[in-house]
């Protein structure tokens, strides 16, 4: 596949730092690498003139400037011998850019759901591939996927998923640094559905756009499922069932990592599994959430081995309830609450004889009270009646 439609020159030729430029180019796009950390690059007009990175002709000139290199793109550019007035890389000269081209090979179908796989692509100079390590390290090359929006895909109204970068570092899976061999290596935890391989080529000047599709993502052909243990001395199972329709279930090869809730790490491998569904015991060491990494390796019944990666599935383990209780346990606890019943009802007994015989008291001295207090007003009476005769008499 072409990112971009086009061609590149061969380096400039440059005479000292004097380059020429034909009548019959309409635009012409240079890209000049400096020596590290120096100065931005003046360019002189064949008509003696002067361009600075901070003083060119906006309708005319686009200049973008790097700690290490120039890219100027200039419109109508005068014809005639041109100077470049700096300190220029002598191992990498300076490029005519008039267009690049990235070719990529292409993605297998089906793609699965959370697949990963490795793919190269190559910056090409015409027919040839781009030999200037610096230039490439001017390209950014990214890969969305972009729903199609089809009504009849799951993956319907999903925002787009930024799913690898080309990268020829020598790093990760990028076998050698700087030999033009980009590596992308994609993780398509992407929903299954419809989607449009979307490749971003970016310099700093402009940016190009590919599009490769439609492309189907199937759901990933291997399931896990855990199955929760009732009891606290047995283990939990993971269940790991295969669409034979898709994969061959002898090919299938699984790693696993366990990450329990104590913080304990252990693996697990399996292969060559003769019936599915197949049963992986997960020790059941402490409650909570449980995280499981499982790496995948598969054979399709088209013959394409593929790899997928499983990061994030997880599961949460609950302290069971506390067993039924036996016959004499129900029995001893009747018993106990037997014995609580009667306590209670004795006690109520008793407060209630106790407030008995309080409200007896209570009302046998009342009524003495009042005895004595009818006593006392007779005697008193008659003692007044008295003293009154007395008087008269």
């Amino acid at each position: 596949m072409s990112l971009i439609d086009g061609d590149m020159s061969n380096k400039l030729p440059i005479d000292g730092q004097r380059f020429r430029i034909d009548e019959n180019v309409d635009e012409i796009t240079l890209l000049f690498f400096r020596e590290p950390g120096s100065k931005p690059l003046i360019l002189i007009k064949p008509d003696g003139s002067k361009w600075y990175d901070s003083r060119y002709p906006t309708d005319q000139v686009t200049w973008y400037t790097d700690p290490n290199f120039d890219i100027i793109r200039i419109k109508k550019p005068q014809p005639g011998p041109w100077q470049a007035a700096g300190r220029i890389d002598e191992e990498n000269k300076a490029l005519v850019v008039s267009d690049i081209r990235f070719e990529a090979d292409p993605l297998p179908e089906p793609l699965y759901q959370n697949e990963e796989l490795k793919v190269e692509g190559r910056l090409y100079n015409g027919e040839d591939i781009v030999e200037t390590a610096r230039f490439r390290q001017t390209v950014t090359l990214d890969v969305l996927f972009i729903s199609t929006n089809n009504a009849d895909f799951d993956n319907f109204g999903a925002t787009p998923v930024r799913v690898a970068q080309f990268l020829d570092n020598g790093r990760g899976h990028d076998e050698r640094v700087g030999d033009g061999v980009f590596t992308g290596f994609f993780n398509l935890d992407v929903e299954p559905g419809e989607w449009m391989a979307t490749y971003e080529m970016t310099t700093p000047l402009y940016e190009r756009v590919f599009e490769f599709g439609p492309l189907v993502v199937k759901p990933l052909p291997v399931d896990f499922e855990v199955i929760e243990s009732d009891a606290v001395e047995d283990d939990h199972q993971l269940i790991v069932t295969v669409n034979e329709n898709e994969i061959d279930p002898d090919s299938l090869v699984v790693n696993g990592e366990t990450q329990f809730p104590n913080g304990e790490v252990r693996k697990f491998t399996f292969s060559q599994v003769d019936e599915f569904p197949y049963q992986v015991p997960i020790a059941n060491l402490a409650f909570g959430k449980h995280l499981i990494d499982i790496d995948i390796f598969a054979t399709t019944l088209a013959g394409r081995e593929f790899e997928a990666r499983l990061d994030d599935f997880s599961f949460i383990s609950t302290e069971p309830p506390p067993p039924e209780p036996t016959a004499a346990e129900i029995a001893e606890r009747q018993r106990i609450e037997a014995e609580r019943q009667r306590e209670v009802e004795r006690q109520e007994r008793e407060a209630k004889e106790k407030q008995a015989m309080m409200n007896l008291i209570i009302i046998v001295i009342v009524n003495l009270l009042i005895i004595f207090i009818a006593l006392f007003a007779l005697w008193w009476f008659k003692f007044r009646k008295k003293k009154t005769d007395k008087n008269d008499a």
